[in-house]
């Protein structure tokens, strides 16, 4: 059967995609909370026969009966999801004395469902927080503060797998919301390109392109760079287009990074000082007028897809189309076996940007989150499932993968692939959502003949190449300024399409600019972004700034700057 995806409206900035750190570095907001947790407090107490929390008693024969919500991106068979939480339970039950539910939701479900349970007061348990919703999760009591368990042997499992920093970037003021997956989340990429228009313009061989090269060694190259590679394709290929962007999905973190500190309505201008605290607002800096620039001034030379601002073909349709020689994305370790199935072409990889190092913010790695809905019965037993999901992997390859020999099987290099007669076209259980929830580092590496044994370190090595906001893990809580967040976003998506596709012309830049600004300071930007600058300082005057790890600062300091040709 076609298999399907389900997460239609999904944007991934892979960093986005797909993004988290390992690191134990950082002193960002753990230390304080962990300091406050009780020792008793929390304590899922468990032996072989018994699992004692301060709301019951647990067993084989009477196991709590838990129900994990998680959205499903992919289709899968009814049948079959039922089959693999049953064998999943055949090892819960007697290990943990817990019984998973699976509540599988497609994204475009997801909000709506979890928030009516939350209000109606339906079983729900474990559940995956998109960032944007901690704050009104927050406000309606529906999310339960996990800071109380983290001193238990379960929460210094989770800390053991994320490291003390990125265990507690999920809080928001005092409530530890959730935890985010263990993924790569540095902000690192440039461009995709067609590898045949590569190889007959010389690129191959004059930037070391290869089929496989997307892996960062600090090798990154100045937009200027960029600037020479369209005007050849454009001289040789003059009907195809050079770059593509889309104007309703930005990629302006391609070539400016900001800290958005949660919704990009006061932000930190990295590009301008990585060591800055103080709130601005971005589309009154240079940094994004200097980028919108250089994007206008390829609009009017011709590189970029003159209706790209309302364009919604989208990349791959467009690179399948063979008139299409570039596009902006993040990258990362095995970027170019995606790209080359969902482009239907093959490509290399070259990294751009405007540092060698890359950012590293809040919303990087806590893009999804795994909390505890305040539904549950007993939170204590909750919180022992999401442990789990952290640190058995057992737990995480049944729910990703399924079962063993029937959905999949494990290789001689010790990689998983799917079971003998199945693929992506006709599997029956394949979640493929370690990116969004759980710990995919303690799961099998998932080889379809494109990734090797060590595929997880490349990912979390990846991070090492981060440098760290210095607002990592505050998280802004905008519950009391919703009427606002509205306007704002209504008057960015007036303007933004043209400002961030150059389809404004050089000549327009500076007008457009000033009608957006004006836009936004109508809609209330200087309250937000007062009340934001508030929120921050008082976190920093608590957590202190956070640090980037010594070994991440000798790693940037080891290769040379920006590469200009």
């Amino acid at each position: 059967m076609k298999r399907k995806l389900l997460a239609m409206g999904l944007t991934l900035s892979i960093t986005a995609g797909m993004l988290a750190g390992c690191g134990s570095a950082g002193t960002a907001s753990g230390t304080s909370a962990q300091s406050t947790a009780s020792a008793s407090s929390g304590a899922a107490a468990t032996d072989a026969s018994v699992t004692k929390t301060s709301v019951g008693e647990y067993t084989e024969a009477n196991p709590y009966e838990l129900t994990f919500a998680y959205i499903e991106f992919y289709q899968q068979d009814d049948t079959e999801r039922q089959a693999v939480q049953d064998e999943l339970n055949k090892y819960m039950i007697p290990t943990y004395h817990i019984k998973v539910n699976f509540l599988p939701l497609q994204y475009s479900e997801y909000q709506s469902t979890i928030q009516l349970m939350i209000s109606g007061g339906d079983a729900l348990d474990v559940m995956p927080i998109y960032y944007t919703y901690a704050s009104s999760w927050i406000g309606m009591n529906g999310i339960v503060d996990m800071t109380p368990y983290m001193s238990t042997d379960d929460g210094k499992k989770i800390i053991s797998a994320l490291g003390e920093s990125n265990a507690y970037v999920g809080k928001m003021g005092n409530t530890l919301f959730g935890f985010p997956a263990n993924k790569e989340s540095v902000e690192l990429g440039g461009l995709c390109m067609r590898a045949d228009i590569c190889d007959e313009l010389g690129l191959t061989q004059k930037y070391g392109l290869t089929a496989d090269g997307d892996e960062y060694t600090g090798k990154v190259y100045s937009w200027d760079v960029a600037t020479e590679i369209f005007k050849e394709v454009k001289d040789k290929y003059p009907d195809m287009i050079p770059l593509y962007l889309q104007g309703n999905s930005s990629a302006m973190r391609r070539f400016a990074f900001f800290d958005e500190l949660a919704d990009q309505f006061g932000t930190l201008d990295w590009e301008a000082d990585h060591d800055s605290t103080t709130v601005v607002n971005e589309f009154a800096t240079d940094t994004y007028k200097n980028a919108v620039t250089r994007l206008a001034q390829w609009y009017d030379a011709g590189y970029i897809y003159k209706d790209a601002a309302t364009d919604t073909q989208g990349s791959a349709t467009m690179m399948k189309a063979g008139n299409t020689f570039s596009y902006p994305s993040a990258i990362k370790p095995g970027f170019l076996a995606e790209a080359d199935a969902a482009n239907g072409t093959k490509c290399y990889a070259m990294y751009f940007g405007n540092d060698v190092e890359g950012g590293y913010s809040t919303t990087n790695v806590s893009f999804f989150d795994t909390g505890i809905a305040s539904n549950s019965k007993d939170p204590e037993m909750a919180f022992k499932f999401i442990a789990a999901l952290y640190s058995d992997s057992k737990v995480m390859n049944l729910w990703q993968y399924g079962i063993e020999g029937t959905d999949y099987k494990i290789q001689d290099d010790g990689t998983a692939y799917y079971a003998d007669g199945t693929d992506d076209t006709n599997y029956k259980y394949h979640q493929n959502s370690g990116w969004c929830m759980g710990n995919q580092f303690n799961s099998y590496v998932w080889n379809n003949g494109t990734k090797t044994a060590d595929y997880w370190d490349k990912l979390q090595h990846h991070n090492d190449w981060a440098q760290y906001s210095p607002a990592y893990g505050f998280m802004w809580d905008s519950t009391n300024y919703q009427t606002q967040i509205t306007a704002l976003n209504n008057a960015l998506s007036t303007y933004r399409p043209a400002l961030e596709t150059g389809s404004e012309g050089v000549a327009n830049v500076e007008s457009t600019l000033k009608q957006l600004n004006d836009a936004l300071t109508a809609a209330g930007l200087d309250d937000v972004m007062k009340a934001k600058q508030e929120q921050l300082d008082a976190w920093i005057k608590t957590n202190g700034t956070a640090k980037t790890p010594d070994s991440n600062l000798e790693k940037i300091k080891s290769v040379s700057g920006v590469l200009t040709q």
